[in-house]
C-alpha cells in the first residue's frame, strides 16, 4: 500500500458558533460603539460617527428581525432612518443637524440591545447578520449616487 494518511472528515460546523461571543471580543466591540455614543451626545458628529450607529442599527435589526430582539425592528429601523437622513443632510451642507435629543436617546436604546445581543445571542446569528452587512455596503457601492432632489448622478 502507498503511502497514505488515512481520509479525514471534514470538521461540521464550529460549535463556538453556537454560543455568544466571547465576553473579551464583546468587550471590545460595545465599548467602542460606547465612545461614539458619547461623542455624539457631546456633539462631536462627524460621517463616521454616523456611519458607525448606521452599522449597528442594521445588525441590531437582522438579529431582533430573526427573533432575538427585545426591542421592535420597526423601532430599529425608525432610527436607522432617521441616521440615513442625517447623513443625506451632510453630504449637502457639510454639517450635521437634526440630531435631537429624542435621536440620541433612541440611539441609546439601540446601543443597549446591541451590547445585550453581543452578550446572549449566538455568534452564528451575528455571522450572518455581519454577511448581510457586507453585501449592503458592496450594493451601495456598486450602485451610482444620485442626488434626491435633482435625480442628477454624481
Amino acid at each position: 500500500m502507498p503511502n497514505r494518511k488515512p481520509s479525514r472528515r471534514t470538521p461540521g460546523p464550529s460549535k463556538a458558533l453556537l454560543l455568544p461571543m466571547a465576553r473579551d471580543k464583546a468587550t471590545d466591540l460595545i465599548l467602542r460603539t460606547r465612545l461614539v455614543l458619547e461623542r455624539i451626545r457631546r456633539r462631536d458628529i462627524d460621517r463616521g460617527a454616523i456611519n458607525h450607529m448606521a452599522q449597528i442599527c442594521i445588525l441590531s435589526g437582522y438579529i431582533a428581525r430573526a427573533g432575538h430582539g427585545r426591542i421592535s425592528p420597526d423601532r430599529i429601523e425608525e432610527v436607522e432612518q432617521h441616521l440615513a437622513q442625517a447623513l443625506l443632510a451632510f453630504n449637502r451642507t457639510g454639517e450635521i443637524d437634526g440630531f435631537s435629543a429624542a435621536l440620541v436617546e433612541s440611539l441609546t436604546v439601540v446601543v443597549n440591545e446591541y451590547d445585550r445581543m453581543l452578550r446572549n445571542v449566538r455568534l452564528e446569528l451575528f455571522a450572518k447578520a455581519s454577511d448581510y452587512l457586507d453585501r449592503l455596503i458592496a450594493l451601495a457601492a456598486n450602485e451610482p449616487v444620485t442626488a434626491p432632489e435633482t435625480g442628477i448622478q454624481r
